[in-house]
């Protein structure tokens, strides 16, 4: 009981830390990209449906009003291409009223979202692209997240559309923002990375004193297998689309769009005196050149071609989510005790959990059949490993196989 309670308090410490860190974890880079709803939506276009421009009893508020067999809705804004830029902190109020999805289509809904269109008109749809995705109805509160933007998106543009059924989306200070990772974040997250391997480790060891002086890389590698069965399947790769935890994020002072320079003052006109024998040269004044907004701080986007079709496979099948956590129980099992089903049950019930939490989505059949999934691979995996260890014990207690030969 005792281990138990410090293993508890650890676990809530490093919580804290791990969340105290996301929250710390982007800081501005850029100008804004967005301003405030004005009348007539400048910098927007209105490309499909009808609606209201403004809320006449909320100024600055758009609103998307949708009746059954109204057409879709689509008012976007063009972002540019965005060279050098990464990631994108998005950030809105927002306010939805009786909100219908098509059917089961998910994505079918009131939303506000990134995408990109290519030099050939097609777009470009991100895996996990989408500031709000409503559903139902919901009082006046604030969207926030920051999407990881591929190397290949083309122009980036946000969108906010109707596609459901029904219902209304009213949204207002709407905020884009080019961020970045702040230059220490690697070396802290690693080094938070590495205590939570040294935690699971402990929390899965049969007891303290043998696992230090018996099984101290087995240990470390069963803890690795929780973490990194943590990073991936919890928050699954690439689907990267950070939502804020309490509070939101802490980005730092703004950096706001420089005004131009004033232009300088115009030269005096050369008087030419009627006795002079040739008029004096000139002055070539080069024109004013407007000071541009501040540059973004360039961030490497990171490539995810094997990611992107490993989640292809994920989307499309349950046999990814049960050869996963085989694999993942094949290794927890073998390196723990069973001290590690409790760890290995609360990762399955996450990796549904924290994904339809970042996705706004709520739960389906189709939810329950991919838990299901889950755990019928760590079932599975631990069947396998209980067998596997019998007939190693069998082999190593038969006679004929553990006799050794006498010498001639």
């Amino acid at each position: 009981m005792r281990r138990f309670s410090v293993s508890l308090l650890l676990a809530i410490l490093l919580a804290t830390a791990t969340g105290i860190l996301w929250r710390f974890r982007f800081e501005h880079a850029g100008p804004p990209l967005s301003e405030p709803f004005k009348p007539g939506l400048p910098g927007w276009t209105w490309l499909d449906g009808k609606g209201r421009e403004n809320n006449p009893d909320s100024e600055g508020t758009l609103v998307l009003s949708k009746q059954d067999g109204d057409p879709a809705i689509n008012v976007e804004r063009v972002l540019g291409t965005l060279d050098g830029v990464r990631f994108l902190h998005l950030q809105a109020e927002t306010k939805w009223t009786n909100v219908k999805q098509i059917g089961e289509i998910r994505w079918a809904t009131a939303r506000g979202l990134i995408y990109g269109k290519q030099p050939d008109g097609s777009n470009t749809w991100p895996k996990d692209h989408w500031l709000i995705n409503a559903y139902g109805n919901s009082d006046w509160h604030r969207e926030e997240s920051v999407l990881d933007l591929l190397p290949n998106i083309g122009e980036t543009r946000f969108a906010l559309q109707h596609l459901g059924e029904h219902g209304t989306l009213e949204v207002r200070n709407v905020e884009i923002n080019v961020v970045r990772q702040r230059s220490w974040y690697l070396s802290a997250a690693a080094t938070l990375t590495g205590l939570w391997i040294l935690w699971a480790a402990w929390a899965i060891a049969p007891s303290l004193p043998r696992s230090i002086r018996l099984r101290p890389i087995r240990t470390l590698l069963g803890g690795s297998a929780v973490i990194a069965a943590a990073w991936f399947l919890v928050f699954p790769q690439p689907r990267f689309c950070a939502r804020p935890l309490v509070g939101g994020f802490e980005l730092g002072r703004p950096i706001a769009t420089l005004p131009p320079a004033p232009l300088p003052p115009p030269p005096p006109t050369a008087v030419v005196p009627p006795v002079a024998i040739a008029p004096p040269p000139v002055v070539q004044v080069p024109d004013p050149v407007p000071r541009s907004p501040a540059s973004p701080i360039t961030e490497q986007r990171e490539e995810h071609t094997i990611e992107q079709e490993i989640r292809f496979i994920h989307d499309t099948t349950n046999f990814t989510h049960l050869f996963a956590y085989f694999a993942f129980g094949l290794g927890l099992f073998f390196l723990a005790t069973p001290r590690a089903w409790p760890m290995a049950a609360i990762v399955t019930v996450l990796s549904e959990v924290v994904p339809n939490w970042q996705l706004q989505q709520a739960w389906d059949l189709g939810d329950l059949g991919d838990l299901a999934a889950d755990f019928s691979g760590l079932v599975l995996a631990a069947l396998a490993v209980t067998f596997l260890k019998r007939l190693c014990v069998s082999r190593s207690s038969d006679p004929e196989t553990s006799a050794s030969p006498s010498p001639p």
